[in-house]
């Protein structure tokens, strides 16, 4: 499929000429839950006929960066470590400066797996132990009495950071999975306050901090996601080209409202694929 350039197209395909490298947001994005979208695998192996590198960026706290791996790899996705980066992962580079002390979690065995890793003391959930801070990331299965136990050390005052904003996480089931956001909304009704920090997307470090490990400008990146306030609103802040794709949580009416716009809309990646190969001949 040729795409001819228009005159509406022209701006964008000469950005898209710069793109050495695309960051992929997962859920919503490359998958929906744990099906796999069809346009994902193609559009990575076009990628690597191109000479554009891939990285998976996900703003899901849920699991850690092998656990990630693992599941990329069960549905059909060649992965590394190496090419993940999780809010998590940004989280800890906030906190690496000036570790916080002991910290208590209300979070997956990942995150918490992901926390120890790099070098923090992530206290059980039973413990009576006042923590240096609290952490609060997705965890679809949410233990009702360590939000009650984080809730108290927020109301105390302790530091309290969050993974994550995004207040559902996309699925293909008939449910809505309330996501770290929603939890921290519930948070600020109980107790009166939001988090000091929210690490991951729309905040532009962490991009930068992957544009930084790969030696690339952010004017290189095309960061790809399925949502406004996240993925295009941190392409934006970070100064990267920021496309959205309508395969998950975004709908077009929604976008239409939106103060946020992105670069470029794309109905899934099979449409990117064939831009970025066009670009390439302008």
């Amino acid at each position: 499929m040729h795409i001819p350039v228009n005159e509406f197209l022209k701006a964008p395909m000469q950005r898209l000429a710069e793109i050495r490298h695309v960051a992929l947001d997962m859920d919503g994005t490359i998958y929906l839950g744990n099906q796999l979208l069809k346009e994902s695998r193609p559009f990575l192996d076009r990628m690597k006929e191109l000479g554009i590198g891939c990285t998976f960026l996900t703003n899901n706290s849920s699991k850690s960066r092998t656990e990630y791996v693992e599941h990329l790899t069960r549905i059909g996705i060649p992965a590394t470590r190496e090419s993940v980066f999780t809010s998590t992962n940004a989280l800890i580079e906030l906190l690496a400066p000036k570790p916080p002390g002991s910290l208590f979690v209300v979070g997956t065995t990942g995150l918490c797996r992901e926390l120890s890793d790099a070098g923090f003391d992530v206290l059980p959930s039973n413990s009576d132990l006042q923590p240096g801070a609290v952490i609060v990331g997705y965890d679809p299965h949410l233990d009702y009495q360590t939000l009650c136990k984080a809730a108290w050390w927020i109301k105390k005052g302790l530091p309290y950071f969050a993974t994550h904003p995004d207040r559902t996480c996309p699925t293909n089931e008939e449910k809505v999975l309330l996501d770290c956001g929603a939890l921290c909304a519930a948070l600020k009704a109980a107790v009166g306050r939001k988090p000091d920090v929210v690490a991951g997307k729309p905040e532009p470090q962490m991009l930068d901090a992957l544009c930084s490990r790969l030696g690339i400008t952010s004017r290189e990146v095309a960061m790809v996601g399925d949502r406004l306030y996240t993925d295009v609103l941190m392409a934006s802040r970070a100064g990267a080209f920021g496309i959205l794709t309508l395969t998950g949580e975004t709908r077009r009416s929604r976008l239409a409202a939106s103060e946020i716009q992105p670069d470029l809309v794309i109905e899934n990646l099979a449409e990117l694929a064939e831009l970025l190969a066009s670009a390439k001949n302008i």
